[in-house]
């Protein structure tokens, strides 16, 4: 009597491949409309959805043209600084008591005003570099400037109270440094605007369909 064939008999079998080959899986990119995560493996991406560059928000793009002009502004006060090499010599003489005096004096004052014009011009450069990161939409860059304001706020409130004090008090020195913390804090107020903070969080990936959830009447 013919007996029946096992059913493992009846089942196709895989042909074996060569050692070490890897399983025939669809690959990343394989097929229309796949891409490939950081983990190798695809996900669907709506049709047609390319990374488009994300328009500038108002508030950034201006916030961008405010820093630009502080970076300006201190290049404009390093300037300023050459035209008061008089008056440095002056106080440097008198806050030393006529111990400086001659090429003495002459090295302090000069090693002060490099000291103070390659300040401002570092100063500049972080302005400029900030403000380049803060219209890309860095975060970290937004988050820098803040400190850096910050900063800036403590320095000028004691260059302020040392001006003041002076018995000669330089008004153009203390007008940059007024004009200084102004620009700062329009800056951080327009890049903390609530109208901004989309635009500095993190973007999402080509073609990401965030998930819809449960509609108004609790259907999916």
């Amino acid at each position: 009597m013919p007996q029946p064939p096992h059913p493992s008999a009846a089942a196709p079998q895989a042909m074996p491949g060569p050692a070490g080959a890897a399983p025939p899986y669809p690959q990343a990119g394989g097929y229309p409309g796949a891409h490939a995560n950081p983990l190798g493996s695809p996900y669907p991406v709506a049709p047609g959805a390319e990374a488009r560059p994300r328009p500038v928000p108002q508030n950034v793009l201006m916030a961008f043209y405010v820093m630009l002009t502080g970076a300006v502004v201190t290049v404009l006060s390093a300037a300023y600084m050459l035209t008061t090499i008089d008056q440095i010599r002056s106080d440097a003489l008198e806050a030393s008591g006529g111990v400086f005096r001659g090429d003495d004096l002459d090295i302090l004052v000069y090693a002060g005003l490099a000291g103070g014009i390659l300040t401002a011009l570092v100063t500049a450069g972080l302005w400029v570099w900030l403000a380049f990161a803060c219209r890309a939409g860095k975060n970290w860059a937004r988050v820098t400037g803040t400190v850096f304001f910050g900063i800036n706020v403590l320095f000028s409130a004691v260059a302020v109270i040392s001006t003041l004090a002076a018995p000669r008090a330089d008004l153009q020195s203390l007008a940059f440094t007024v004009v200084g913390v102004v620009i700062g804090l329009a800056a951080v107020i327009l890049l903390w605007n609530p109208r901004s903070k989309a635009y500095f969080a993190p973007a999402l990936p080509p073609g990401y369909q965030p998930y819809p959830g449960p509609r108004a009447d609790g259907s999916w």
